[in-house]
């Protein structure tokens, strides 16, 4: 292993400790490679105790301990390192967390474990898009001015990357964020205040994407598949709607549908959730406002848009702001905006 001047007098000073560490880390993990280790302390921890020894130097030590520490339960899981499952983990470490030296070294075990716990759970959700998400972090977390910040930051690029289910997180963090930074996070060009900017999205999980002026088509989001090419769903889904978004059921297996502009994610969901869940919660529209079936297609707000679905069996469930079209011909669910 070659790693920096630095860090090898840290590692040097610390050595019963470091050595302890790979000891309980190989009885954790039974397949725990030393060598993946080594490489990845090299190639993703020593460029974080080199940023953070020019940052702030007085910090290199805390920072140096907490990463090591991290970084055998990442190599352990084969979440890091030459071994890893994705190259997401390492491009976190290798390009980003250097950037970020200065709020690191404000609470490493709590940014670095937070972080890398944060990739993990975006890469774990089919649909999100880990690789934004660190575009988002890489361009945007430079702009927080404390680690408190940073972590709000990584929750609001979280949500703009597909995990849909933080959106009520995400619009409690972004309005404790500069201004300028969260426009970026969230794609926003509009000449309203960052106050009416959250509130119109609070209001409509579609907004964003109608600010947008995307077309019909382009509005139309399609989720699930059958399971055996890669899918959620091994039969048809059915459909129908609760106040957290939609509930879904195939076969013996159970899922939370939630669902917006920025992505849509299927959650664990019980039989006793869809028994109590509805076709319809229409808010206060009036009946005739209210979305039909006419074939295949959906008629809402005066508009007909037709799908690319058989007419037979075709089937709405819909709540105030959003339409989940299902069929016994598909495994996929059809989402549109009202």
């Amino acid at each position: 292993m070659t790693v920096s001047a630095v860090f090898t007098t840290i590692l040097r000073a610390g050595r019963p400790q470091f050595n302890a560490g790979v000891t309980a880390a190989r009885h954790r993990y039974p397949g725990f490679k030393t060598d993946a280790f080594s490489t990845f302390l090299e190639t993703g921890v020593d460029p974080l105790v080199l940023a953070v020894h020019e940052a702030a130097s007085d910090y290199v030590n805390s920072v140096a301990v907490a990463a090591y520490d991290i970084a055998l339960d990442l190599v352990g899981r084969e979440l890091a390192g030459p071994h890893s499952r994705s190259e997401h983990m390492n491009t976190l470490w290798q390009h980003i967390f250097p950037v970020l030296a200065l709020r690191v070294a404000e609470n490493p075990q709590l940014v670095l474990g937070a972080l890398s716990n944060a990739l993990v759970n975006i890469e774990s959700l089919p649909s999100a898009r880990p690789a934004q998400w660190l575009e988002l972090m890489q361009q945007g977390a430079a702009q927080s001015s404390t680690s408190e910040q940073l972590l709000q930051t990584g929750v609001v690029a979280a949500w703009r990357a597909g995990a849909a289910h933080f959106r009520q997180a995400a619009l409690r963090s972004a309005a404790a964020l500069p201004e300028a930074l969260v426009r970026y996070l969230l794609g926003a060009d509009t000449i309203l205040s960052q106050t009416e900017l959250l509130q119109n999205i609070a209001a409509n999980p579609w907004w964003l994407m109608q600010l947008q002026h995307r077309s019909d088509a382009a509005r139309v989001t399609e989720v699930g598949a059958f399971s055996g090419f890669g899918g959620a769903f091994a039969v048809p889904p059915e459909v129908r709607v609760n106040e957290e978004g939609f509930i879904v059921k195939s076969g013996e297996r159970y899922n939370l549908l939630i669902a917006d502009a920025f992505g849509a994610v299927l959650l664990p969901a019980s039989e006793e959730e869809f028994s109590a869940a509805k076709k319809s919660l229409p808010g206060n529209s009036a009946p005739a406002h209210q979305p039909q079936l006419q074939g295949n297609r959906l008629m809402r707000a005066g508009k007909a848009l037709r799908l690319d679905v058989p007419e037979r069996g075709l089937a709405l469930a819909f709540n105030e702001h959003s339409i989940a079209l299902y069929s016994p011909c598909s495994f996929a669910i059809t989402l549109v905006p009202r």
